[in-house]
């Protein structure tokens, strides 16, 4: 066990400094810590330890916002651990230390003051792989705090005032670090430092992309002015007089043949345009417009995908499931399952207490139908979740139910260790489902069928058993009808008839 070299005192509070090198850069409201001080005292004692260069003072290690809160308050003693000098080599790094363990475990940090500590333990010679380790973080996320916490651009600012996440932050450190896209990172930044709100990083993607694209067109578009390329106007798009051209071709092959060139809206490479020999209808102002609106749609409708699914995705993640809206999805899913079923109105009808209407195929049998759906589904919605859970299971399987009034619905299949053909794999499934969840017990008739069906077919899937039975059993050759003793490896033949055979 360590050993404890702190010793608890009472220290006036003139002679407590804080920090020098807090990492915290505001302390935060300190009004309602302050009031409790004033109630009850300073409950938590502070860390400190001697002043290097003030006799008879104290640095705080860990506490300056009760350190804060503690003047406001109106102390002016106040109780304090206090610890032995730090050793050289040890004191700065430990320090920054606690003011990280202890500023994530209380009033958060703030991500900028994380990220100055960071850099803060890297600049006192602690490797990244220690610093991930000791605070959770991925070698990844270690390095881009501290890459962020160097530099005093835009980013680095946008993210210190909150409005850029750390997740955003890496994606544009792998933008200014990757991109072969001339000025693509300076042009992304000057966007996203525009934005008041802030930027999520699927904003920072879409970002990324559509200035990479007007990038790549204004490149293109120079390379083209170069080679005295001849732009078409906006109306080349509609003008019946000029059509697209479809071959492959160089730049100069275009100029040389005299076509015009023409972006459309957000394309980064031209469309080139052929003079028609014979004239083409011309489109009116509002086809030409509807094309205008199309060609723009298009272009965007998939960069607000991603931006839309990405949403989706951190959504999921981040907001809490309404349970009302969970009930309505789960009462929706079991009338679905039993709206056309006969069968299964009348069961759930009688479960629920509400009588499924008698159909006759008239449209006031729609109407009816319609009223019983939404009086099942208002009541499903009233009882709790594990109550609709049970509900829904049940509910896929009363087609099986049906089946199950007829001995050929306890019919064995010798498909049943494949995935077609084994009707009875519903029935067992069915039947688990009563006893397991229902507390339903088998009546001896039902035994009686299972058994029946089972010693008919002695290659049957055993693990489908619901009742004990031997495993060898008298069976009928399917070839001389003479009875034989048959296990779960019978083929139907007896010996004499399956060497026939061969």
């Amino acid at each position: 066990m360590a050993k404890f070299n702190g010793r608890l005192e009472v220290l006036a509070l003139s002679a407590v400094h804080q920090h020098p090198d807090n990492i915290r850069e505001d302390l935060g409201d300190l009004t309602q810590l302050s009031g409790e001080i004033k109630e009850l005292g300073l409950l938590n004692p502070l860390l400190v330890y001697p002043h290097p260069n003030r006799e008879g003072d104290f640095v705080v290690q860990d506490g300056n916002r009760r350190r804060a809160a503690a003047a406001q308050a109106g102390l002016t003693e106040v109780p304090s651990v206090v610890l032995p000098v730090p050793k050289e080599e040890r004191g700065a790094r430990a320090d920054i230390e606690t003011m990280l363990t202890t500023g994530r475990n209380h009033r958060p940090l703030t991500e900028a003051e994380v990220s100055k500590g960071i850099q803060g333990l890297l600049d006192l010679g602690m490797d990244i792989t220690t610093v991930g380790k000791k605070f959770k973080m991925s070698r990844k996320e270690v390095q881009a705090r501290a890459k962020v916490a160097q530099k005093d651009d835009g980013v680095s600012k946008a993210y210190s005032a909150g409005r850029l996440s750390l997740d955003a932050v890496q994606r544009l450190q792998e933008l200014e670090e990757k991109s072969d896209v001339p000025n693509l990172y300076e042009r992304a930044v000057e966007r996203i430092e525009d934005m008041p709100n802030g930027a999520s990083v699927e904003t920072v993607e879409r970002v990324i992309a559509e200035t990479e694209m007007s990038i790549k067109k204004t490149q293109r578009e120079a390379e083209l002015v170069a080679l005295d390329a001849t732009v078409g106007d906006f109306n080349i798009q509609y003008d019946a007089s000029w059509s697209k051209v479809e071959d492959e071709m160089t730049d100069e092959e275009h100029v040389k043949a005299g076509h015009r060139y023409y972006f459309s809206y957000r394309d980064p490479e031209p469309t080139w345009y052929v003079k028609e020999k014979k004239a083409k209808p011309e489109l009116t102002e509002q086809e030409k417009h509807d094309k205008e609106t199309q060609n723009k749609l298009k272009s965007m409708l998939k960069i607000v995908q991603r931006s839309r699914i990405a949403f989706i995705k951190s959504a999921f993640e981040t907001v809490k499931p309404s349970e009302q809206l969970a009930k309505e999805t789960i009462a929706k899913k079991i009338t679905d399952q039993i709206l056309y079923s006969d069968e299964g109105r009348n069961i759930i009808g009688e479960v629920l207490g509400i009588k499924a209407p008698e159909l006759d195929g008239t449209p006031s049998s729609t109407e009816l139908l319609d009223r019983w759906n939404a009086e099942v589904h208002k009541h499903l919605v009233r009882q709790s979740m594990a109550y609709l859970g049970m509900m829904l299971a049940f509910a896929g399987y009363i087609g099986t139910e049906e089946s199950l009034g007829k001995l050929s619905g306890f019919e064995r299949s010798g498909f049943e260790n494949g995935n077609y053909g084994a009707r009875w794999k519903n029935g067992h499934a069915y039947y688990k489902f009563l006893t397991e969840h229902l507390g339903y017990q088998l009546d001896i008739d039902e035994k009686l069928a299972m058994e029946y069906s089972a010693m008919k077919l002695p290659a049957r899937n055993r693990e489908l058993d619901l009742v004990p039975l031997p495993d060898e059993v008298t069976a009928t050759c399917s070839g001389c009808n003479q009875e034989v003793v048959a296990d779960s490896e019978w083929q139907g033949l007896c010996i004499d008839c399956n060497k026939e055979s061969e």
